[in-house]
């Protein structure tokens, strides 16, 4: 008798290798047959799904910036959606290194770059709407700047955390961000 095979389940299983194979090796190493080995499948199972490794790469990517741009969603206040964009534990530290593979992927690969803006775009919006709630009286342009400037912060800290986690530990991005959140509205930077 034949088994059933879920296909969302053998979806999630092929990002999962996808992911484990980016955060160990990078994004060059994602192909049909490398992710195949890694999910303990045959090509074929994994062409049954995603015909190209472009179309494997896409929906990776689409399904972690999904998860990443939903605990931002998720989180209340600035300091808090920030955090979620820190490697502050192993599902986030896992997630973000391969959501920045793929998003410096994305300024060459132009398949990638509709998710990319699509994930900007709604991570943004989620802190920019913490930021109005900060600064009510706020233009739009300081708005848009003093959100950017704290998703620029965040990015910068999760890709020092990622290489240098060694000395730039959790408690130290948590500071950060703290201090960072704690100027808003106190000045123009434009």
């Amino acid at each position: 008798m034949p088994r059933f095979v879920d296909a969302a389940e053998r979806r999630r299983e092929i990002v999962e290798a996808v992911k484990r194979i980016v955060a160990a090796d990078g994004l060059a190493r994602v192909s049909l047959r490398e992710v195949a080995g890694e999910a303990g499948l045959v090509v074929g199972s994994v062409r049954h799904y995603f015909e190209t490794a472009e179309e494997l790469r896409v929906y990776a990517f689409t399904a972690v910036a999904e998860a990443v741009a939903e605990r931002v969603e998720a989180a209340d206040g600035v300091v808090a959606q920030l955090c979620q964009l820190l490697p502050l534990d192993e599902e986030r530290a896992v997630d973000l290194c391969v959501f920045m593979a793929f998003r410096l992927a994305a300024r060459t690969d132009p398949a990638l770059v509709p998710v990319a803006d699509a994930a900007h775009g709604r991570i943004a919006s989620a802190v920019g709407r913490s930021v109005l709630e900060a600064m009510p009286d706020a233009d739009r342009d300081q708005l848009v700047a003093e959100a950017e400037r704290l998703l620029a912060t965040a990015d910068g800290l999760s890709l020092h955390a990622l290489v240098h986690g060694r000395w730039l530990d959790a408690e130290l991005c948590v500071a950060v961000v703290h201090a960072q959140a704690a100027t808003l509205g106190r000045g123009s930077i434009l």
